[in-house]
């Protein structure tokens, strides 16, 4: 059960069922994320597909003050007490992603072939299955008008050249005058992991190198 406060007062408690996921005499790991009205709800790390164990919307957003009292194992009238233990109890100041709970969760960071330092947003704490360059929320479909972007715009990192998405190039360099591009460049690309396209544009003056996996 989740108890939550809004600017409007108590709100009815998120009930969560987990039949067969808790098990008696046997530790689990687990976290709530909230963002705005968002809420999602994890068990020992994520799903299949990166995904949580099950989201819910909130009635508004839960109240955030100095004077915000917090009780965990219990209703906020102190009825339905947890019977158990718990231990390593974490509250954040920020909504981690889900990549960020599965390393809370195991330890290790799960890795992105495209740029995997670049956070998903709070509000789209998951990352695409399929399009690593996007993120989705918890609970959507994996759909364009749920995506967002989790590199700059401007971005086309040295992972595009061969991360299977005809989409995305890579810029490899951008020359400053005519003289440099008729100097040329020399590449070498190995093709033991996929089929390459390597292009040159000339768009407004600026030239630039440019190779995606076709």
């Amino acid at each position: 059960m989740f108890y939550y406060r809004t600017v409007n007062g108590l709100q009815p408690p998120i009930k969560v069922m987990t039949p067969g996921r808790i098990l008696m005499k046997k530790w689990i790991h687990l976290t709530v994320q909230v963002h705005q009205t968002a809420i999602s709800f994890f068990v020992d790390g994520l799903e299949e597909n990166s995904t949580a164990f099950d989201t819910r919307t909130l009635h508004d957003s839960v109240t955030d003050s100095v004077s915000s009292v917090i009780q965990v194992g219990q209703s906020l009238n102190g009825s339905e007490q947890f019977v158990g233990r718990m231990q390593d109890f974490r509250l954040y100041n920020v909504s981690l992603t889900n990549r960020e709970i599965l390393e809370v969760f195991s330890g290790d960071f799960p890795h992105l072939h495209i740029q995997p330092h670049c956070r998903c947003p709070g509000s789209h704490p998951r990352v695409h299955p399929s399009v690593q360059q996007y993120c989705i929320p918890n609970g959507a479909g994996d759909t364009p008008e749920h995506r967002m972007s989790r590199l700059n715009p401007e971005a086309h990192p040295f992972s595009f050249i061969n991360d299977d998405d005809v989409a995305t190039s890579w810029i490899s360099h951008v020359f400053t005058n005519i003289t440099q591009l008729y100097e040329g460049v020399a590449i070498s690309i190995d093709l033991e992991n996929g089929q390459y396209q390597v292009t040159r544009d000339g768009r407004a003056g600026v030239h630039a190198l440019a190779a995606a996996v076709k």
